[in-house]
């Protein structure tokens, strides 16, 4: 649910399914708000930059301005304005080919929908 109360259309895609499969649903540590905010800091990031990178990568990626939208819970005018060709097809397929250490070395992970 976005803070909206609107539903998000999630897909689990191959790359989710295999960090989802290797962590469960914590992937991030009990304390990793806190780290985040430390990375954040360090590199002198903003608060929203894992919510503009999903966008930013999934358009570049999947080339669907209306899906990234239903996904993210954002209007496609919103995603047009802000996160259209920020970056480029190469580089959206490499973050969403990103797996867990373990599984990159066999690179095992097949496309499916």
């Amino acid at each position: 649910m976005s803070k909206t109360g609107q539903y998000r259309q999630i897909v689990i895609r191959p790359v989710l399914k295999a960090w989802l499969e290797c962590y469960g649903i914590d992937i991030l540590p009990a304390n990793g708000v806190r780290h985040v905010k430390a990375i954040r800091k360090t590199f002198k990031l903003g608060h929203d930059v894992l919510r503009h990178t999903f966008f930013s990568m999934h358009v570049a990626a999947f080339k669907s301005v209306g899906e990234a939208a239903l996904e993210g819970g954002n209007t496609e005018q919103v995603l047009k304005k802000h996160y259209l060709n920020l970056a480029t097809y190469t580089e959206g397929g490499e973050f969403w080919a990103l797996l867990p250490k373990f599984l990159r070395q066999e690179n095992t992970i097949e496309s499916s929908n």
